[in-house]
């Protein structure tokens, strides 16, 4: 569940994106950013996860290679021309080095060292690649002796099941039903529910964005209201909203919150020029 900190950050952050590009309001990029200590929580579990889906995956790797061997002298009657061998040779490779990087991921969200979230998406994308080779090759191996065929066959139908889970790891939304995913599930409808809250919080200080302005202004004394940055009139509207619209909340909450903002967005001078601005309006409501 997302803290009022959370919603309180993404609030500004969107209230500054609309003011700042009121095309964009906030799209998908907008949210992976502002979801990013969620992201990172959310890729280590899919990692954990695709490491158990993918359990026995090396020694399936590690037979296809053997069958390879078994079956170097029907890969050369089928093909000549070699094409077929260095195809199967590049899919080998590929099948070990997509296991191998598994138990990299592994390690490297354990030790939380920087890099893997990249490796993740890229591999995640990979999975999809080794299933459409395989599709492309098996036809070729049609005229095999029946019983090397057969082993490639089903060595090639195993793997596709480790790629189905991997696409499940990938996807996990068009798997709602699948309980080894519950935990992703759980933290991408967090993710969503915090864009929601953020949206409507955000729409209804924008609404009020005339009155509130015009408020701001009349208390920034000696201060030229256009000079003001972005992100310290997104706070500042967000916290004067707050004031005059949620009476149940303690304005000296809203204003110390604010301040907290101020401080990590613009710094100490911007922290100490919202709170005067914030304590006369709380004075005067």
């Amino acid at each position: 569940m997302a803290s009022r900190r959370q919603v309180r950050e993404a609030a500004v952050q969107l209230l500054y994106a609309r003011a700042t590009a009121p095309k964009e309001q906030g799209g998908p990029e907008f949210w992976e950013l502002v979801n990013d200590r969620n992201g990172i929580i959310f890729d280590k579990a899919r990692v954990k996860i695709l490491a158990h889906f993918q359990q026995g995956r090396t020694a399936a790797a590690a037979k296809l290679q053997n069958i390879l061997i078994d079956c170097s002298a029907a890969i050369l009657a089928a093909d000549p021309g070699e094409k077929l061998a260095r195809d199967l040779k590049a899919l080998s490779a590929a099948e070990v080095k997509w296991a191998d990087t598994i138990r990299s991921l592994s390690n490297l969200t354990k030790a939380n060292l920087g890099g893997w979230r990249g490796d993740l998406a890229k591999l995640l994308v990979e999975a999809g690649t080794l299933k459409k080779q395989r599709d492309d090759i098996l036809p070729k191996t049609a005229l095999f002796p029946p019983l090397q065929h057969q082993a490639l066959v089903e060595i090639f139908a195993k793997l596709d099941t480790y790629d189905e889970r991997a696409r499940m790891v990938h996807f996990p939304q068009n798997y709602p039903e699948q309980r080894d995913l519950d935990h992703l599930h759980r933290l991408l409808a967090e993710m969503k529910k915090l864009e929601k809250e953020v949206v409507e919080l955000v729409d209804q200080v924008d609404a009020a964005h005339v009155q509130l302005d015009e408020l701001i202004d009349q208390k920034a004394k000696n201060f030229d209201f256009s000079r003001l940055s972005k992100v310290d009139l997104a706070i500042l509207r967000l916290a004067s909203w707050e004031i005059l619209h949620l009476p149940d909340l303690d304005n000296a909450i809203s204003i110390n919150e604010a301040i907290e903002l101020a401080r990590s967005f613009s710094g100490e001078d911007a922290a100490s020029f919202v709170n005067g601005i914030l304590d006369q309006i709380a004075k005067a409501s």
